[in-house]
């Protein structure tokens, strides 16, 4: 069994955490891969040169790993997902970030984590991934993937733009607003959430659209079954963004169409046997505080 390790080399602390980690792996005699960036600054800073075969580049790391080490914050988690894509390798999440929805695994509980997975002691969590195919013009197709969600929203420019959205052929509403989130229930606590969409349990098998602010305050955000298709339509003629996860931007000259619908694989994340999501939601969003309670002295 072999963990990929990657982060964000944007932290200052990551090479300090990867590099107590690497020591715990190496003490348990634990098979591990370092991402090249990290290892050089592991190098750097402790004067630790990891041999090649413990050293990989990016994009040959998911291909050498039974499991991968992602640590940062859920931005981190997502670059990670995508890396992986239908790969079927397992991602646990070490939180260098703020709220880490994603991320649950503390940098202190790493080490003892990845020897409970190499025992068995984990659960696998399944998340939806979304695939948008772009249209513009004639026939130029990208595609990309999205676990937290997709979004369509205008480029270099300051004003509302005109979407029709269809759902298994059927209109749903047209909108003159900034955008459009199509979320995941993983999603849910990401932008959707600051544009007013609701939290939705990870299991549940719907999807979240929400207008990115309408111009009527009748447009509210729907929850939709998972089976089914948008179809986005962009009229305005206007550039137009279509991100995926905040990490993958395709550009488009509207008119255009964009389909979104369920991917054909799924995120999987490694957890502690104890986790349990609205743990994790009253942690991270303060659910229950009540500062009154708290003494001023």
């Amino acid at each position: 069994m072999i963990f990929g390790i990657r982060g964000n080399t944007a932290k200052a602390e990551l090479a300090f955490i990867v590099h107590r980690l690497i020591k715990g792996l190496d003490t348990a005699g634990i098979d591990y891969i370092c991402e090249a960036e990290i290892a050089a600054q592991i190098r750097k800073q402790f004067s630790l040169k990891l041999k090649p075969p413990k050293v990989s580049e990016e994009k040959e790391l998911v291909k050498r790993c039974d499991f991968m080490i992602s640590i940062g914050g859920d931005g981190t988690f997502l670059a990670t997902a995508k890396l992986v894509g239908n790969r079927n390798i397992p991602i646990i999440g070490v939180n260098l970030g703020k709220l880490g929805f994603l991320a649950e695994t503390s940098t202190r509980e790493v080490t003892a984590f990845v020897k409970k997975v190499v025992k068995g002691d984990y659960l696998i969590d399944e998340r939806t991934v979304l695939e948008a195919v772009a249209v513009n013009g004639g026939n130029s197709r990208r595609v990309v993937h999205g676990m937290n969600e997709i979004v369509i929203n205008q480029n270099e420019i300051v004003k509302t733009i005109e979407i029709s959205v269809h759902f298994n052929n059927q209109l749903v509403n047209s909108y003159h607003d900034d955008g459009m989130i199509i979320a995941t229930p993983t999603g849910s606590t990401g932008y959707s959430l600051s544009a007013g969409g609701p939290i939705v349990f990870p299991k549940t098998e719907v999807f979240i659209l929400s207008p990115l602010s309408p111009h009527t305050l009748t447009a509210r955000p729907v929850i939709l079954p998972d089976n089914g298709v948008f179809k986005v339509k962009i009229n305005s003629r206007v550039p137009i963004n279509v991100v995926s996860d905040g990490n993958d931007i395709v550009k488009l000259n509207a008119p255009a169409i964009v389909e979104i619908k369920k991917a054909p694989y799924k995120i999987k994340i490694a957890k502690d046997l104890e986790s349990n999501y609205f743990k994790v939601l009253t942690g991270k969003l303060l659910w229950g505080e009540d500062k009154r309670k708290k003494s001023r002295y």
